[in-house]
C-alpha cells in the first residue's frame, strides 16, 4: 500500500512540474476611469475620461488550468466631471501599479485559444498628478495635486479574456478588466475612489517550461 501511494505521490508531483509554464512580455491597456464620489452635491456628473496604461506581465502556469500573474505598468487614471463638455475638470493622476492576480483558464493547454478569467488585488503608487478647469473650452486653472494625494491606492481588478496562440509558447494575451478602488485617494475631506474599465492586450514569450 505504502508503495502505491508513493508511486502516486510521485506521478502527481512530475505531472505539475511538467505542466509548469512561465511567459512574459509587454502589455498596453486603454479604457475608460472615474472618481467616485458625491460630487458634493452639485449637477455635475461623470463624464468620459480617457485612461492608458503600458508595462510588462508576467504569467505562471500552474497544471493546465490555473495559474498567478503580476503586471508593473505605469498607469495614467483619473475622472472628469462636468455639466457638459465645455465645462468640466480633468483629474489626471498617474500611477505606478502592480496588479497581482489568479487565473482559470478553460481548455486544456494544447488549445489555440483559451478563455480565462481572473481576480486579485491591485496596488497604485502615486506618481504625479494635476487637476485641470475649463470654462466655455478654455482652460481656467491647471494645478498639480501630487501632494494632495494619498500615496498608495488598493483595489480590487477583475477581467475576462483569452489567450491566443501565435506560436509554440507564445501568446497574444487580451482582457477586459474592471477596477474598484478600496481607499480614498484624496486627503481632503470626504471620500474619492477609483473606478475603472478597459481594454488590455500583449504578447507572452515563454521564459521557462518545467
Amino acid at each position: 500500500m505504502k508503495k502505491w501511494m508513493i508511486i502516486i505521490v510521485v506521478s502527481m508531483c512530475t505531472y505539475s512540474l511538467t505542466a509548469q509554464h512561465i511567459t512574459l512580455g509587454p502589455t498596453v491597456g486603454f479604457g475608460h476611469s472615474w472618481i467616485s464620489n458625491d460630487n458634493n452635491g452639485t449637477t455635475e456628473k461623470n463624464r468620459f475620461h480617457p485612461s492608458y496604461n503600458v508595462g510588462a506581465k508576467l504569467v505562471y502556469s500552474i497544471m493546465s488550468h490555473w495559474g498567478v500573474s503580476a503586471d508593473v505598468k505605469f498607469s495614467s487614471e483619473g475622472g472628469t466631471i462636468g455639466t457638459d463638455n465645455n465645462n468640466k475638470t480633468i483629474s489626471r493622476i498617474n500611477y505606478i501599479r502592480v496588479p497581482l492576480q489568479g487565473i482559470y483558464f478553460f481548455g486544456a493547454y494544447g488549445d489555440k485559444v483559451r478563455p480565462k478569467i481572473s481576480i486579485g488585488p491591485s496596488f497604485g503608487f502615486v506618481a504625479g498628478g494635476k487637476v485641470k478647469d475649463y470654462e466655455n473650452n478654455k482652460v481656467t486653472s491647471d494645478v498639480a495635486i501630487k501632494d494632495y494625494l494619498n500615496k498608495v491606492d488598493v483595489g480590487l481588478n477583475a477581467a475576462v479574456g483569452a489567450n491566443i496562440r501565435l506560436c509554440k509558447s507564445t501568446w497574444l494575451n487580451t482582457d477586459i478588466t474592471y477596477y474598484h478602488g478600496f481607499t480614498d485617494i484624496s486627503k481632503a475631506v470626504g471620500e474619492a475612489k477609483l473606478r475603472g474599465i478597459g481594454l488590455n492586450v500583449g504578447v507572452l514569450f515563454p521564459i521557462g517550461t518545467k
